[in-house]
Order: structure tokens, then sequence, then C-alpha cells
């Protein structure tokens, strides 16, 4: 592998080419990461774009720096803690989507929280970046001028059947004209092969990328913006924009078997996946076969334990206490193993994985690395008129009952299940991974670690290999699950929901950069697109 001079591992592979071209010309991983994002928008534009939040995780290998920049998106100023809670009907799924019979949290204007994603973006390019903010966006604003190719993935995300209480794509598309114009041919959904052009969003770049992130919260595009929400009763006003900030922090840091777990604070879920590896910890999977009973019995009930804790105190910490320290310490994996031993079992909740959200894995020779993970949720099916991009529905990622942690209120974020992370050993990098897809997103990376940690994976081994997933209620299990295995953990107790789908999309997409002995490697997964770009 020498002669490397980096990698880029995401979901979209054009996105992929982006970056590893940024990096062949000279840039670094942090250019390359800024250049693929906003790729990343045009190429699944209900998985992320300029409407969206998310998080990011870097480290700068000349100082060792590492840190997160948060950009989650914030309720709007006119949201109060109660006003949906007579009206909810529970919650959906794995990821705890809010439903209600007008789809109010998941579709349309009162869906939409205040964006972070460009602030965010522009603060990274800001800290770490060495190329022009311009040039990284030009790709991006060329991709939208010569247009994007509908994809497998693109075109099933609007055509797959929905969960229970949860909109079709069809309904998502036709919410505001608009957005109707983007995604529809002829009354119908673009085929796969399809080419979109995007010129409105291409014009809403090339202003950002004349006049700078500013111009989205606080310029002409925030007073388009501002107006259009005002007009239709969303949320999010013109003060809201303004007043965004991006929070940079310290990753939260844990270990597992001598390697060192770097993840997101809250409300993104890092505490959630270093509690899942403190449980493991506590068992010897010497001698254990991968995909045996026995392994994912344990994973199974490590993944509901940490989720009981999760349900109960993350939420945004500059609205509630959340317990990290105790999320992350040995002694309550130490607590949770014991239950284990004595015959604790998950149950009591119900669900089926959803899938949003993108990512993207970067390293360069430097030994420079970044983790982003950023999404729009499912998208509300808006588009402001003349914008040409999506925006966000995070609002059906709140807690409707008044008085819990992730309960919502005016300037609050959501909990989210997204974790960009990077795995060191002796200090230096040994892994970058992430994955879209709602909470099964821990699901994801977790599994991803302990496949190369404990049973010594390859890349793409780690990201392929069947996996399942448990939020305190059923195994979600592939159908690549040997058929005794479901035999097995269904003898010990667990209800198990057994796909269908060998390579299911629904279980999240893990994209991992792998430094085992200084060989770098890239592996994308292989459920849904999937993409591996080397510079060379």
């Amino acid at each position: 592998m020498a002669g490397i001079k980096g990698i880029v591992v995401c979901p979209q592979p054009r996105a992929a080419d982006v970056g590893a071209d940024v990096l062949r010309r000279g840039g670094t991983a942090f250019d390359a990461a800024l250049a693929t994002a906003f790729c990343q928008m045009l190429q699944d534009p209900f998985m992320c774009g300029i409407g969206g939040m998310g998080t990011l995780q870097y480290r700068e290998a000349r100082s060792g720096r590492q840190g997160m920049i948060d950009f989650h998106a914030r309720a709007g100023a006119t949201v109060t803690p109660d006003m949906w809670a007579a009206d909810s009907k529970g919650r959906s799924a794995i990821s705890g989507y809010a439903l209600f019979e007008d789809h109010r949290a998941e579709l349309g204007y009162t869906a939409i929280m205040t964006p972070g994603t460009v602030a965010g973006l522009a603060r990274f390019h800001e800290t770490l970046c060495t190329w022009d903010w311009a040039n990284l966006l030009a790709p991006a604003i060329r991709m939208a001028k010569e247009g994007i190719t509908v994809t497998p993935f693109f075109a099933d995300f609007l055509v797959r059947p929905p969960q229970p209480g949860l909109p079709t794509g069809m309904q998502r598309v036709t919410k505001t004209p608009a957005c109707a114009a983007l995604y529809l041919k002829d009354g119908g959904f673009h085929a796969v092969g399809d080419v979109i052009r995007h010129p409105q969003m291409a014009e809403t770049l090339e202003r950002l990328a004349a006049k700078g992130a500013a111009d989205f919260y606080t310029g002409e595009i925030a007073g388009r913006i501002a107006d259009d929400f005002a007009r239709n009763g969303a949320f999010v006003t013109a003060d809201d924009l303004a007043a965004y900030r991006p929070v940079e922090s310290p990753p939260v840091i844990g270990s597992y078997r001598g390697y060192g777990i770097a993840s997101n604070p809250p409300p993104g879920s890092g505490a959630v996946l270093i509690a899942m590896l403190n449980i493991l910890e506590q068992f010897d999977f010497a001698g254990v076969h991968p995909g045996s009973v026995r392994h994912l019995d344990l994973v199974a009930r490590a993944m509901a334990a940490a989720h009981e804790d999760r349900e109960q105190w993350l939420g945004d910490p500059a609205f509630v206490e959340v317990p990290v320290e105790t999320m992350i310490s040995k002694a309550r994996a130490a607590e949770w193993a014991r239950k284990i031993r004595d015959g604790w079992l998950p149950g009591g909740k119900i669900g089926a994985p959803p899938s949003c959200t993108t990512h993207l894995s970067v390293w360069d020779a430097a030994g420079n690395c970044v983790s982003l993970t950023h999404t729009l949720g499912t998208g509300a099916g808006v588009v402001t008129e003349g914008l040409g991009f999506n925006w966000n529905n995070a609002m059906k990622l709140f807690d409707m009952r008044p008085g819990r942690a992730n309960s919502m209120a005016p300037g609050k974020a959501r909990t989210t299940g997204m974790v960009p992370t990077i795995v060191s050993k002796e200090g230096e990098p040994w892994m970058v991974v992430g994955a879209p897809g709602g909470s099964v997103i821990i699901s994801s990376v977790l599994t991803t670690i302990v496949n190369a940690i404990d049973f010594g994976m390859s890349a793409v081994e780690a990201v392929s290999f069947p996996r399942i997933h448990c939020e305190g209620g059923p195994v979600f299990c592939e159908a690549r699950v040997q058929g005794d295995v479901v035999e097995g953990l269904r003898a010990l107790g667990h209800e198990v929901r057994h796909s269908p789908i060998s390579y299911d999309p629904t279980m999240s997409r893990a994209h991992a950069v792998l430094l085992r002995d200084g060989r770098p490697t890239g592996a994308a997964d292989p459920r849904g697109g999937g993409g591996v770009a080397i510079a060379w």
C-alpha cells in the first residue's frame, strides 16, 4: 500500500471520488471531507443537505489535537414542551420517531428545526482546512449543474414500504410543490439511471461560496428562508437562524480491550456506544466463534442494556444533566454484566430499523482523520421556493412527553444515534468509523469495532459480517444469520425477527478506514450504495 495519499469511504461513490481527487491534488483529509460532504448532499438529497445537521470528529496529526464539532439542529423559538403531548400516537420503530395522524413531526414546516450543517462545516473549514472555501464547494456546484444519476439506494428510499404510522415516499415528495418539482418526473419517481439536475441548488451553493456561511444565517438566503418559514407556520424564526452556533468540545473517551475509543458527546450517542463496549469487555470472547449463539446473545444483551440507560439519561446537556461518566464507567458495565449473567433479557419494546442519514470516513497519509455523520432525518418534504434543497424533519426525534431528558424545548437539540468514532491503538489512529441509519447506527459501529478487534477481521469483513440489532425488544437478524443460531437465540428467551434480506439496508451501513499494522484499507458497507476511493 506504499504511496497512498489517503482514503475516502462513504455511501456515495461519486462523492468519494471527489474527496480522493482533493487528496491526490495535495489537499488534506479535512479538505477532502468538506468537499465530499457537499457532494453527498447532491448524491443523496434525502439523507443529508444544507438544511440538515450533523456531528464531526477530527484528529489533527501534526498537533495531536482531537475534537468534535457538533452542529445539531435546534428547536425553534415558538416550540413549547407540551404542545403536542395530547395528540401523540406514541413512537415508531427502533429510532423512536414520534407518530401523529397528520405526520406533523415528520412532514411539512412544523417538522423543521434550525439547521446546523452550513455553520458546522464552515467552522470545520475555519479550524482545519487548508483549501479555500469556494474551491471546496466547486465540485458540488459542478455536480448540481451537470446532474446526478439516480442510484438504486436513492430510488429504493422513496419506493420502499414505510414503517407503520410513517408516510410513504410519495407523501413525502409531494408535501410541497417545490419538492415535487425537483423529485418527480411525469407524476412518478425517477428511475434508476435517470439524471436529475439541480440548477437552483447550484445557485444557492454559488452564493454560499461567494458570500460565506453567514449568508445562510443572517444574509440574503436567511431572509428568504425566514420569510418562507413565517408564511407557512414553521417554529424556526429569523432570530433562531441568526443565533445558531455549532458546539466544539472534546470527544467522549473510553477504552475496549486496550484500544482507545473516542466518540461524540450528548445529545449524540458516543457514550452509549462506549457503554456497550464496556459491557462486552466484561466477557471473554476467546474461543467464541463469530456469529455463534454465544457471540450474538452477548452483543444483543449489551446493546439492549445500554439503550435502557440511553432512554433514561440521554438529552441535550445544555438543558438536562447527562451523567456521561456514569454511562461510560466500567462500574456501570459491571452492574449490567452481573444482570446479564443472572439471566437478564431485553423485552417490552417493539420496532423495525429505519434507514436515513449519511456518513464519511477519511484518512490521509499524514495521519489526519475525519469521521463525519450528517443528516436531514429523512427530509420534511419541504423545499423553499428557488433555493433547491430539502429541509430536515428533526422534530420527530423528540420525546413528546414533557419532563423527560429528551422532551422538546425552544433552542434544544434532540438526541441522535450518530456516533462518528475514531479508534486508537497506543495513541495512534487504528480505525475511523461511522454509519448512517437512525439509532441502528450504534449497532453498526459497535459490531464493526468488535469484529475487527475481537475477531481480527479485515475492514471489508468487519462492515459486511451478518449483523444484528437490539434496542430493548426483539433481536433483529439479517437473513445471513444462520437458522440454527436464530433458534439458539430463541431458546435463550430472545424474541427474534429474522429478515428475509441477506444484506438488509435497514441495518445501517458502516463505513470504515482500518489502519491495522500501518496498512490503510477502506471498506464501504455493501447494504446499499458504498464507495471507497483511494488517492495514489
